[in-house]
């Protein structure tokens, strides 16, 4: 057996080892210490001699802290299945506590004190991260229902209701949409205070964007005999180059902060150039509206304080964290007690010569009838998360699906069962799916090896995406979505000529 070196604290190195019920190494992916598979684990080491009572034991999931094994701290997780099978995961901490260990030798004041610094300071950092984790991780449990309420009203959409049921469904639908709108505000302004987003920089027709806005909000504000008005000045270039999604986020926030606070029957937004040079045009956005905004939404908060920024607050507080990003000011402005305006200036390059940009063909759910089921394997642990899959599933009449909530289970299916499909949350009984994926593409049998998988998540920044597309992930959904949405992703993913 040969070990490696590692020192980096940061990333932290994985391996998983997979064991048989006579307690024999089955699988190793062999990243960090080399075993013999077909031979016992407990010949690999004294120390794994204790690790096979486990699999006596009740115990289905146990950790262990700091073992050293070869010159090495590890990590060690065990994970044991019914059948007396399981998997161990291994994840070299050496210099993490090689580190502490230097600091408990060294009795010199000024190193100690250095390090006490050190860890008050990271521990401020994981405050932070615990709280972004925490956000997080309430929005994928609300989402669960959310994401019942509107696959299942999209459903009953698509059936034979009559006119006063349609109208129920519709605002059930409307207010689960707007619950999920907050949910992502709250989840977006902590991560643009916890980190800057990576900005897009590519041509877009500025003039398509704001005929798409007003649309929208023009349809939206008409239903509660309101008015909107866009007056976009003649010296607007008619594209820019940027982040197309941001500045689009950046403007609907600004009128829905408006709609919020309106006490009159009408909202304005004016586009108007400043001037232009070095290749920018200085664009000042300005909504109009009546009724007051509070001064304390202009007060910058940290992200330990998002507890303090009230739940109105929202899409101003996102509102100024994006045009922070995008290098802008922003400022409320009182004509008299009931009129306000919201104020951005905000620098955007434009492109010197004119564009024909091709335009995106429009997304439909095609109508698809198998001759072979399609088998599908769900892993999600949350019961409402089961069902609205079922049920989307169920309706289509293509799919012949089975559920699992343990990983365990789950591991032990890939590698008795064949599958065509694996829709899987981002996280099952504590174990995240970044990390399951990886075992299943270890261990599943050789059917099952290129399985394609599809994330069931909430989590969808592009660092978020770029992670799943590594780990093998195939299609990413994000939570709520709607029956057609999922069954887009299922077919864009599949081979289809193996089920027509």
């Amino acid at each position: 057996m040969t070990s490696y070196d590692s020192t980096n604290d940061f990333v932290v190195p994985i391996q998983f080892i997979s064991i048989n019920a006579k307690g024999y190494i089955k699988k190793s992916d062999q990243n960090l210490l080399r075993f013999e598979e077909e031979t016992p684990l407990k010949d690999a080491h004294p120390f794994f001699k204790s690790v096979i009572s486990l699999f006596d034991s009740k115990a289905d999931h146990i950790k262990l802290d700091c073992v050293n094994l070869f010159e090495h701290y590890f990590d060690i997780e065990v994970i044991t299945r019914k059948d007396n099978t399981g998997v161990i995961v291994l994840r070299d901490r050496t210099g993490f506590y090689n580190r502490f260990q230097e600091m408990a030798q060294k009795p010199d004041e000024s190193t100690i004190f250095k390090e006490v610094l050190n860890l008050k300071n990271e521990l401020l950092q994981e405050k932070e991260v615990f709280k972004y984790k925490f956000i997080n991780n309430f929005s994928h449990e609300v989402k669960g229902p959310l994401n019942l309420i509107n696959a299942f009203s999209s459903l009953l959409l698509k059936g034979t209701l009559d006119l006063e049921q349609t109208k129920l469904v519709e605002d059930v639908k409307e207010q689960s949409d707007t619950l999920g709108k907050y949910l992502d505000n709250i989840v977006e302004l902590s991560q643009l205070k916890k980190e800057k987003p990576e900005l897009a920089n590519a041509p877009f027709s500025f003039k398509d964007l704001l005929d798409h806005i007003h649309f929208r909000f023009n349809a939206k504000i008409n239903i509660s005999n309101n008015t909107f008005e866009m007056l976009i000045s003649k010296d607007v270039p008619e594209f820019l180059i940027g982040d197309k999604g941001r500045i689009e986020q950046m403007i609907n926030n600004l009128i829905e902060n408006a709609l919020f606070y309106n006490r009159g029957n009408h909202i304005k937004l004016e586009i108007t150039e400043n001037n232009r040079r070095a290749g920018k045009s200085s664009l000042r956005f300005v909504v109009h509206h009546e009724g007051s905004i509070p001064d304390y939404l202009e007060d910058k908060h940290l992200l330990r304080d998002l507890e303090k920024i009230e739940l109105e607050g929202l899409y101003f507080s996102i509102i100024r964290e994006l045009v922070e990003v995008l290098n802008g000011t922003i400022s409320i402005r009182k004509i008299d007690d009931n009129s306000t305006q919201q104020i951005i200036n905000l620098k955007i390059s434009f492109p010197l010569h004119h564009l024909q940009l091709k335009t995106k063909p429009t997304e439909y759910i095609e109508k698809h009838h198998f001759a072979e089921k399609v088998k599908v394997l769900v892993a999600d642990e949350n019961n409402t998360a089961q069902l609205t899959t079922l049920k989307t599933l169920i309706s289509s009449n293509n799919f012949d699906t089975t559920v699992y909530n343990d990983p365990r289970e789950l591991l032990e299916a890939v590698e008795k069962h064949e599958y065509d499909l694996i829709l899987m949350s981002s996280s099952i009984s504590q174990v995240d799916s970044i990390e399951l994926i990886g075992i299943i593409k270890q261990f599943a049998n050789t059917n099952n090896k290129n399985i394609p998988i599809i994330a069931l998540t909430v989590h969808t920044r592009k660092e978020d995406l770029a992670t799943y597309r590594r780990a093998g992930f195939k299609d990413i959904i994000k939570k709520p979505y709607t029956d057609d949405e999922l069954l887009n992703s299922i077919y864009k993913v599949l081979d289809l000529k193996k089920f027509l």
